[in-house]
């Protein structure tokens, strides 16, 4: 394709009119909090259920858990940009619908897994056949007036936020009366009705590109290798989604530690996990009014800043009260971190790359993902438990020295986009 081709389509978007974005947003935050309640209902307790799996030692459930949790986005980073494209040249409604499908029937698979060894090769199904908020953030991204796009997008934050409340909490209750296995099974069902919600109240105004216009599969990565605020926009998402991921294969071994009581193990871990969604719903559209009298650029800063600081006091927890509590006000730290972000590079993107560029930034998101764990497991296992809280607020500091003393320009476009959509 070629760039006057690309500013066409990039010019046409402008004019366009987007009837159906209020109602799509509204279903697709129903299916995404669906979803995520899922994902929170087991996601915190795969340490326990790694345990459950085979007779380990202390340290072989730690890394069998970094691995197991890292799995799926091993091949999710490879898959995205893929489905983007996809999405971009086919339809992106399509791939939302397949996205839910995916992680449901590999989900209710992993209920019926006997060795730690199969509920690994899951996990990298699951990478590559789901991907629901890649998908979601593509559509939303696409189908969006442009100067919407940034609040949208903070809704489906909202919707990660809602469904990291109620899903540990469900999961970790349901996990103690009924056991683990039942969990899976129940949001297997989730993201079955979240894929019935999108097939069916979901509408697609603009079709893909035509077969004369349809971005190659590379396109997106040169188009990305070309500009240095994507670069550095995806470089930022990478380590602090890795700083965020690196205490989860420790956090119920760390409660544990911490003498949380072994009976109440998973509630308890359910409730540290959903008392930072607790304070991401509620600071998510607080940093975004701070965001439009500050800029990104402060709100990058500050809450990456204040992240580190509360990581660092986690690994000096005395008792697991405290801990869940620093877990909330670190929920605060970071809720504007990612949403900030993405609109960033939503800004960055022309109309007919849309969802592929969005794919790349979810691919950053899946490699932090993939990274943190396995830096959390590596750590806690050679220097213990606290450590791996330490090495997540060394990345946070990294993030923040970077946005102290990088230049600004790269993050002023947002900026100035608020300001003319007050």
């Amino acid at each position: 394709m070629s760039s006057a081709e690309g500013a066409t389509i990039a010019t046409d978007s402008h004019q366009r009119t987007f009837p159906h974005w209020r109602t799509n947003l509204r279903v697709l935050w129903i299916a995404q909090m669906l979803a995520m309640m899922g994902m929170g209902a087991f996601l915190p307790f795969l340490p326990l259920y790694v345990r459950q799996l085979g007779h380990l030692s202390p340290a072989q459930a730690q890394w069998w858990s970094g691995l197991i949790i890292a799995a799926p986005f091993l091949t999710a980073i490879l898959a995205t940009p893929l489905w983007g494209n996809i999405a971009d040249r086919f339809g992106r409604k399509l791939v939302v619908i397949r996205a839910a499908l995916g992680l449901g029937i590999t989900v209710f698979l992993m209920g019926l897994a006997e060795t730690v060894q199969q509920l690994f090769l899951l996990r990298l199904l699951q990478g590559l056949l789901s991907g629901f908020i890649a998908a979601n953030i593509g559509f939303v991204s696409a189908e969006t007036p442009p100067h919407r796009v940034g609040y949208a997008l903070g809704m489906l934050q909202s919707a990660t936020a809602a469904g990291s409340i109620l899903g540990p909490l469900l999961g970790g209750i349901g996990s103690d009366l009924l056991g683990i296995r039942w969990t899976f099974i129940a949001v297997a069902l989730l993201c079955l009705l979240s894929a019935a919600l999108v097939w069916r109240y979901v509408r697609e105004h603009y079709p893909p590109n035509s077969a004369a216009l349809r971005p190659s599969l590379w396109a997106p990565f040169a188009f990305a290798l070309r500009s240095s605020r994507i670069l550095a926009l995806l470089g930022v998402i990478l380590v602090s989604q890795a700083a965020m991921m690196t205490i989860a294969p420790v956090l119920p071994l760390y409660l544990e530690q911490l003498h949380a009581p072994r009976r109440l193990l998973s509630t308890l871990t359910g409730i540290a996990a959903a008392s930072s969604g607790v304070a991401i719903a509620i600071a998510s559209p607080l940093w975004a009014r701070s965001g439009e009298h500050r800029g990104a650029h402060w709100v990058l800063l500050t809450g990456s800043t204040l992240a580190s600081l509360l990581y660092a006091a986690q690994a000096l927890a005395p008792h697991y009260g405290v801990l869940i509590l620093l877990r909330a006000a670190t929920g605060v730290a970071v809720a504007g971190l990612l949403p900030t972000l993405y609109a960033l590079l939503n800004r960055q993107a022309p109309e007919f790359l849309r969802s592929s560029i969005m794919a790349l930034g979810s691919s950053a998101t899946l490699l932090g993902n993939l990274l943190g764990p396995l830096l959390g497991s590596t750590v806690a296992i050679r220097l213990g438990m606290e450590w791996s809280f330490l090495a997540a607020a060394l990345l946070m500091g990294m993030v923040s020295l970077a946005l102290w003393t990088a230049p600004r320009t790269a993050l002023h476009g947002l900026q100035r986009f608020l300001s003319r959509h007050r």
